[in-house]
C-alpha cells in the first residue's frame, strides 16, 4: 500500500483534488482530527508514515477549510463555503447492477445537455459520479447556488434515480429491462434478480395505476371472491378468472366487490421496478460536511484503490484494475474544472427542484387531470407564444416549461413532440437531439403538473416577461383553460 502513495504523481494528483476542500484522514479505524488539509505532495507520505490508511474529502468547497468547526451557525456555514461538488455516490450488493446503475445516470446527465462528468470507482461496491460546481448557475430562485447545499445534490439524486426507472428500465413479462430504448440492454429474469438479492417480489417492484400514474399500495389491491353454488363455499384471489371447488370440483362463481384498484376509479395498472430496494444512492443521505473517498485512496476492507477512469467506459470496469500495485494515474481527471462549460447543469437543476416540489405537492388539480379536448395554440399565453418562437437563451429551462404546459392543456405525446421538435429548430442554437428525446421519453409516462407559476423566476430567468394579463392568473396553464371556458 505504501508503495503506491510513494509516487510523485499519485502524490500531485491527490493534492490537486484536495484543493478547498476540507480533508479529513483515517488511521485504520478512527479519523484523525478534523478539519484538515492537504497542501504539498510530500504531505501523503508524511501522513502515510504516521499510520494514515485513507484520505477523505469534503463535497463541499470552502474559502478557508481549517476554520470549520462542528458548532458554527448556519449563516457562518454559509460564508464559509464557496461551493459544492455533485458527487453520487452508487452502490449495490450486486456488482452488475452497481455498473449498469452508473452507466444508466451517466447517461441521464448527458440528457441534460452536461458533458463534464467524471467517475471513479469507490473502491468497494459502487462508482463516484461527479459534477464540478462550476457547471451549476451562480443563483437559482433568486438564491446562490453555493448556498443549495445539501438540499439540491440531495433532491438531484432522487429526480435522478426516478429519471432513470421511468426513462430506461422496463418490466417485461418476467424480465427488467436495464437501458430500455438504448443501443445496449440488460435483460435480467426475475428469478435470477430474486436468488442474488434475496429480496421478494414485493420489494423489487411496485405497481401503478394505469390511468393516474399514482403507485398503488399493495395492501389496497382488490381482491376477488369467488363461491361455490353447491356447498356454498368461498375463496379470496387476486383478480383470478376462475377458481374450482376444492371441496366439490366445480367451477365457483365470481363475485367483485365495488372497491377499485386505485382510489381514481380505474382497475388498469403496470408493474415498475422499484430501484431503491437494489439500489443506494448514497447521495440522498447527505448532510453538511459530507465526505467521499479521495481519488486514488485505498479502501481499507477492499485493499482496492478508488481510481478515476473513462466514464464512457462503465461497462467494462473490473475491480481487478484498482490493484494498488498496478495503479498509475489516469488521464481522466475526477471533477475536472478545467473542462467544465459553465450553467450546463442550470437545467437539471431547475428539473430536479421543480420535481421535488411537486412530489411535495402530490395534489394535482382536477383541472389538469379532465381537460379533455385539446387547448389550441391559438389561446396559449403570451408567455408560451413568445418561447414557441424560439430562443437563444434558457432553451433547456423552456423546454421543461413547453413539455409541462402542453400535457396540462390536453396535447397528446405524438403531438407534444412534433411540436417540440419544431419549436427546437427556431431556436438559435438548436439543442442537441439527445436532450430533446430524452425529456420527452421522461414526461410520457408521468402525472400530469403544471410548468413553475408566474412569481417563479424561470421566466424572467429566459428573457421573457410575463404579460399584465397573464398576471390574474397562477400560471400558464390556468390562463390558457380560463380561455378556452
Amino acid at each position: 500500500m505504501k508503495s503506491m502513495y510513494v509516487k510523485k504523481d499519485i502524490q500531485q494528483a491527490m493534492v490537486e483534488n484536495a484543493r478547498n476542500r476540507e480533508i479529513a484522514i483515517r488511521y485504520g479505524n478512527h479519523f484523525g482530527k478534523r478539519p484538515d488539509i492537504i497542501t504539498y505532495p510530500d504531505e501523503v507520505l508524511d501522513l502515510i508514515k504516521q499510520g494514515a490508511t485513507s484520505f477523505h474529502a469534503s463535497e463541499e468547497l470552502w474559502e478557508n477549510p481549517k476554520l470549520i468547526v462542528s458548532d458554527m451557525r448556519p449563516a457562518d456555514v454559509a460564508k464559509l463555503r464557496k461551493g459544492w461538488d455533485l458527487i453520487l455516490d452508487i452502490d449495490s450488493p450486486v456488482w452488475k447492477i452497481s455498473k449498469i446503475t452508473a452507466w444508466l445516470i451517466i447517461q441521464a446527465l448527458k440528457d441534460f445537455g452536461i458533458s463534464s462528468i467524471s467517475v471513479k470507482f469507490s473502491g468497494n461496491k459502487g462508482f463516484h459520479i461527479g459534477v464540478p460546481f462550476e457547471a451549476f448557475p451562480e443563483t437559482y430562485r433568486e438564491q446562490k447556488t453555493k448556498d443549495l447545499f445539501p438540499d439540491a445534490p440531495r433532491r438531484i439524486a432522487t429526480f435522478l434515480l426516478d429519471y432513470i426507472n421511468q426513462t430506461y428500465i422496463a418490466v417485461k413479462e418476467n424480465q427488467i429491462v436495464f437501458g430500455e430504448g438504448l443501443k445496449r440492454r440488460f435483460r435480467v429474469p426475475y428469478e435470477k434478480l430474486l436468488k442474488v438479492t434475496g429480496k421478494s417480489m414485493e420489494k423489487l417492484t411496485f405497481r401503478h395505476c394505469s390511468k393516474c400514474r399514482k403507485k398503488i399500495d399493495v395492501k389496497t389491491e382488490r381482491k376477488v371472491e369467488f363461491y361455490c353454488p353447491k356447498c356454498s363455499n368461498s375463496i379470496k384471489s387476486e383478480d383470478k378468472q376462475f377458481e374450482k371447488c376444492p371441496k366439490c370440483k366445480i367451477l365457483m362463481e365470481k363475485f367483485e366487490g365495488k372497491k377499485s384498484l386505485c382510489s381514481c376509479g380505474s382497475n388498469e395498472s403496470y408493474i415498475m421496478f422499484n430501484p431503491s430496494s437494489i439500489i443506494e444512492v448514497d447521495t440522498i443521505l447527505i448532510s453538511s460536511r459530507h465526505l467521499f473517498r479521495m481519488p486514488y485512496s485505498m479502501h481499507e476492507k477492499s485493499g482496492l484503490v478508488s481510481i478515476p477512469f473513462n466514464p464512457d467506459k462503465i461497462l467494462e470496469f473490473e475491480k481487478k484494475y484498482a490493484r494498488p500495485e498496478i495503479i498509475k494515474v489516469s488521464k481522466h481527471i475526477f471533477i475536472d474544472r478545467d473542462k467544465t462549460e459553465r450553467n450546463e447543469a442550470s437545467m437539471l437543476l431547475g428539473k430536479a427542484l421543480a420535481f421535488s416540489d411537486q412530489k411535495e405537492e402530490v395534489k394535482i388539480k382536477k383541472e389538469y387531470e379532465e381537460v379533455g379536448e385539446a387547448v389550441p395554440e391559438t389561446l396559449f399565453p403570451p408567455t408560451i407564444k413568445k418561447m414557441l418562437e424560439g430562443l437563444e437563451d434558457g432553451r433547456k429551462r423552456a423546454l421543461f416549461i413547453l413539455i409541462n404546459f402542453l400535457k396540462c392543456v390536453g396535447w397528446s405525446h405524438d403531438l407534444i413532440e412534433k411540436r417540440i421538435k419544431e419549436w427546437n429548430k427556431k431556436n438559435k442554437g438548436p439543442l442537441k437531439e439527445q436532450i430533446i428525446i430524452g425529456q420527452l421519453r421522461y414526461q410520457k409516462n408521468k402525472e400530469r403538473v403544471p410548468p413553475p407559476n408566474y412569481d417563479k423566476d424561470y421566466y424572467s430567468g429566459i428573457g421573457i416577461t410575463p404579460a399584465e394579463e397573464e398576471m390574474r392568473f397562477k400560471n400558464p396553464v390556468r390562463y390558457a383553460l380560463a380561455r378556452r371556458g
